[in-house]
């Protein structure tokens, strides 16, 4: 048998159900919003100076963001020294590729790679010239680009033939990329 409710706390039942159905709607339009708002951007915790140039910064790398492609650096745009590289090689020139990196330590190699390496079929080590080494020996007039990364204080990127020279640090080697994938402030 059912119970009888009084008018009034039948009332009382349907105000409740609509102040909770207001509730639900509330905080499911507010999480929707707030979650719209976090893939833009707004209220995140990382911004930088840079994001107006479509850089930002994941705690360890500068990430620039040209569609769906990601690229990552270890120094911005605005720190490195773009008139240094001397070059007439660009992005295409690699693109599809097979490069190879005569490069001291895996570091500079890492740094080659997380800007080429999605363009290039392959990145792989290899020496200029005679080599102590186990790598194969290549020259500037190979048929694949060859990269050539030496330490140094006075920094520079030249071109020979089919070899790039890089004379510098991770800075010269950013301004390298930068330049090849026609990044600029």
């Amino acid at each position: 048998m059912k119970n009888i409710r009084s008018l009034k706390d039948y009332s009382e039942s349907e105000r409740r159900k609509k102040i909770g159905g207001i509730v639900i709607i509330t905080l499911l339009l507010l999480s929707t919003i707030g979650f719209a708002l976090s893939i833009v951007g707004f209220g995140s915790n990382n911004s930088t100076p840079g994001d107006s140039q479509g850089f930002s910064f994941n705690g360890q790398y500068w990430v620039y963001t040209a569609g769906s492609q990601k690229y990552y650096f270890t120094n911005h745009v605005n720190e490195v020294n773009l008139s240094l590289v001397n070059i007439n090689k660009t992005l295409t020139s690699f693109s599809n590729k097979q490069i190879y990196v005569d490069a001291i330590n895996n570091i500079e190699l890492q740094e080659l790679y997380n800007g080429l390496g999605t363009h290039a079929t392959k990145i792989n080590e290899a020496c200029y010239g005679k080599c102590t080494r186990d790598l194969p020996e290549k020259s500037c007039l190979s048929i694949e680009p060859l990269i050539v990364i030496r330490q140094n204080e006075i920094e520079s990127v030249t071109e020979q033939d089919n070899c790039i020279f890089i004379e510098g640090n991770l800075k010269t080697i950013d301004a390298f990329l930068y330049k090849v994938l026609g990044i600029s402030v």
